[in-house]
């Protein structure tokens, strides 16, 4: 890891205020755009790394900008234009086929862990971002649906139970390494429209759960502590 990722690293996962944390997603996601060499190198592993730190923000921008690096660099693996910045949604229509190895690209566990696990955030514009993710993801794969039927797949069972604890507010459990099919399956098997309806019926920024006003609290008490010490 060169020096200015690693800097960047680790203001995203060591400093006590949002600002700085945020400006770093947008860098990185920047960097995603731009093919900087810093991602070049090796864009899966770059994307994880930083997706793996941001799932662990308490602060929602953060996890919104980190779905936005996601966002990219999906449709960068499908081969499609990420580089404007102020385009509105995702692309749009099915594509008409994706080899095995782009499937398996797009259903890279540790991804869609992440956009599943914001689908269930409890700060309704991650949940948002996420859902319009997982549309766009589930509707370019549309022409593998019937690739492969996965019926009674355990694989799917466990997938599924795992969703239904996250979304109960129980997300210790990892999804493990299901298969792409099993993933597709799952995508298909969720009414992402209802829940994106249900999403936008209130009018609050922030959904006012117990579980995202203690994010809140915790998130401000690193930066009231360090303000505090700054008064000595």
């Amino acid at each position: 890891m060169r020096e200015p990722e690693q800097h960047f690293l680790h203001i995203l996962s060591a400093d006590s205020e949002g600002f700085p944390r945020r400006a770093v997603v947008q860098v990185f996601t920047q960097w995603l755009r731009d093919g900087h060499a810093e991602v070049a190198r090796d864009t899966e592993q770059f994307v994880a790394t930083v997706l793996q730190v941001v799932s662990q923000d308490l602060d929602w921008e953060v996890r919104v900008q980190g779905l936005e690096l996601a966002q990219v660099f999906l449709a960068q693996k499908l081969g499609q234009p990420a580089h404007c910045p102020y385009a509105v949604g995702l692309p749009e229509g099915p594509l008409p086929g994706l080899r095995p190895e782009v499937l398996r690209n797009l259903c890279q566990p540790w991804l869609l862990e992440f956009a599943f696990r914001a689908l269930f955030d409890c700060d309704r514009p991650v949940a948002q971002k996420a859902c319009d993710l997982l549309l766009f993801l589930r509707d370019k794969t549309a022409p593998c649906a019937g690739m492969q039927e996965t019926g009674d797949n355990p694989c799917l069972d466990s997938v599924e139970a795992i969703l239904q604890r996250w979304q109960a507010g129980e997300q210790g459990q990892s999804l493990g390494d299901p298969e792409p099919e099993a993933m597709l399956a799952v995508l298909r098997s969720i009414d992402l429209e209802g829940l994106q309806g249900r999403l936008a019926e209130s009018s609050d920024h922030v959904e006012k759960s117990p579980q995202s006003l203690l994010q809140d609290m915790l998130a401000t008490v690193g930066v009231l502590e360090e303000n505090e010490a700054d008064c000595y």
